[in-house]
């Protein structure tokens, strides 16, 4: 049985990523696509979507692939990278009702829906209870591998997403502000886009846009960061972990970060109320006294994390859902 994974692999944003990993980590044939010509890109998908004996759709696909499935009554698999639905709201994205529509029918339709963590599932399974008999998970599969130490500096933290709101980024710099005040020399970077008509973060001389960074450059700037911290009101996985910790930075997550899936996390490492910047600075604080990437590096199962067991788990599901 060959099936086709309908999502894009050619650019460096999350979802891409996971279908790449998915695709060099495959170990029977699938298909996927090879163009990365837009006109040819859609005759590839509609052709792929025919010959397959089903597909997972990775993330939401445009309706017109929707649609064609529907015609051939091509049974599929929707692996969910996020709530459009939910990020709409929070992230002001401005999305249109049909592709709001279209998520909604994708996840109506769908033999299985995969979430990338299990964290994330049931946070999915808390929002769409109706379709709870069908929601599962697989961990996204990461690749880790720490890089020689190099001399952090001090106080220093890394946020991602620039200035989205689901990130909750601007509680972190408020945070960041207040630790200053309190004379200690923090620093935040800020890694990401700016979004238009989102809350600015304030640039100072202790907080600093860093824009969107190639891998090599990113990791060598991470190389120096202290603590990564993911705030996320949710994060269905957050492969930027896995970045952090083969940069050996501390990290520090909210409670709904999908990536504390695959580690073991004590108290000191979550923030419970992401919103709370008093429970941030303490736990900054501690985390500079106390690191953890070592910690956290070494209570992760690399063999039952790695991108193959990933798209084996994923295998199986997707098996057992469109034969």
């Amino acid at each position: 049985m060959a099936w086709f994974l309908l999502g894009g692999h050619f650019s460096n944003g999350g979802p891409d990523n996971v279908n790449q990993a998915l695709i060099t980590s495959a170990d029977r044939k699938i298909l996927y696509i090879k163009s990365n010509n837009k006109p040819v890109r859609v005759l590839e998908t509609f052709w792929k979507i025919l010959i397959s004996e089903g597909v997972v759709v990775s993330g939401v696909c445009a309706k017109r692939y929707y649609d064609f499935m529907k015609v051939f009554h091509k049974k599929f698999v929707y692996l969910m990278h996020g709530c459009m639905d939910f990020e709409n709201e929070i992230n002001r994205l401005h999305l249109t009702s049909d592709f709001i529509e279209n998520e909604r029918n994708l996840l109506r339709d769908a033999k299985c829906i995969v979430c990338v963590s299990e964290g994330y599932s049931e946070w999915v399974k808390s929002r769409y209870p109706e379709y709870a008999g069908k929601i599962t998970f697989v961990n996204n599969g990461v690749k880790l591998e720490q890089r020689e130490k190099k001399e952090k500096e001090p106080f220093s933290v890394a946020v991602g997403g620039g200035n989205r709101c689901i990130k909750n980024n601007n509680a972190v710099s408020m945070a960041v502000k207040k630790m200053n005040s309190e004379g200690i020399p923090c620093k935040l970077y800020i890694f990401g886009r700016k979004y238009p008509g989102n809350e600015e973060i304030e640039e100072t001389d202790y907080i600093q846009y860093c824009g969107h960074m190639d891998k090599t450059p990113y990791y060598e700037r991470l190389d120096h960061i202290s603590c990564f911290v993911m705030n996320s009101e949710v994060e269905p996985f957050g492969l930027v972990a896995a970045d952090a910790l083969n940069c050996n930075c501390s990290l520090l997550m909210s409670q709904n970060v999908g990536a504390r899936s695959i580690m073991k996390t004590e108290d000191c490492d979550i923030i419970q109320r992401p919103h709370d910047v008093d429970e941030i600075v303490e736990k900054l604080k501690y985390i500079f006294e106390h690191p953890n990437s070592n910690r956290l590096y070494e209570s992760i199962d690399m063999q039952a994390c790695s991108e193959r067991s990933s798209f084996q788990r994923l295998d199986a599901i997707v098996e057992g859902a469109i034969k």
